[in-house]
C-alpha cells in the first residue's frame, strides 16, 4: 500500500499517518508521526506546529501543506521551539485570535482595521497606508491574513528574532 515507487516520500508518509483517510492529518496523527520519526514534541509545540504547517487555519494539515513543510530541510526546527519562542508565538496567537472576530482562522479586511491599530503600536511599525499594510501581510493575496502570514511578516521584520517583538 505504501510502497509505490512513483509516489513521493512525502505522500507515502502523509498517507501512512492520515489514519482515518480523511485527506488531512490531525494534531493527534501529526504527533504520532513526529514521535515515530524520532521527534517528540510537547503539547505546546504541537499546537504551534499545527498552526505553522496548516496554512488554511482549519486545524488539520492537507497534503499540500504537508508537502511544502516536508520539502524544507529544517522542517523539524520549525516545529521544535524554545520556551521563549513558544511564549512569543502563544502571545502572537492570542493577539491574532482577539481580532479574528468571526473565528475563521484568518483576519479579513474588516477585522484588519482594529488589528492594524494594535500592530502599529506593538510591532513598532509606523502608521501609514492601511491598505498597503494589508496587502503586504496577505502574502498569498487571498484577501485574508492567516496566522502564518502574520508570523512570517514579523519574522522577516525582526530578522528571525521574534524576541524583539513588544509584548
Amino acid at each position: 500500500m505504501f510502497c509505490n515507487k512513483n509516489m513521493p516520500l512525502s505522500k507515502i508518509i502523509f498517507n501512512k499517518y492520515d489514519t482515518d483517510s480523511s485527506g488531512t492529518i490531525t494534531a493527534t496523527e501529526f504527533k504520532y508521526m513526529a514521535y515515530d520519526l524520532g521527534y517528540y514534541i510537547s503539547d505546546n509545540e504541537l499546537e504551534i506546529a499545527i498552526k505553522t504547517v496548516d496554512s488554511s487555519g482549519t486545524g488539520a494539515i492537507t497534503y499540500d501543506d504537508f508537502s511544502k513543510w516536508w520539502k524544507n530541510s529544517d522542517r523539524w526546527e520549525k516545529v521544535k521551539l524554545t520556551e521563549e519562542n513558544i511564549s512569543i508565538l502563544s502571545t502572537l496567537s492570542e493577539e491574532f485570535q482577539k481580532f479574528d472576530t468571526d473565528k475563521s482562522g484568518t483576519i479579513d479586511i474588516n477585522e484588519f482595521k482594529n488589528f492594524y491599530k494594535e500592530i502599529t503600536k506593538k510591532a513598532n511599525i509606523f502608521p501609514g497606508d492601511e491598505e498597503a499594510m494589508f496587502e503586504q501581510l496577505d502574502s498569498n493575496h487571498d484577501g485574508q491574513i492567516s496566522f502564518n502570514e502574520y508570523v512570517d511578516y514579523l519574522s522577516a521584520k525582526y530578522k528571525g528574532d521574534l524576541s524583539n517583538y513588544k509584548k
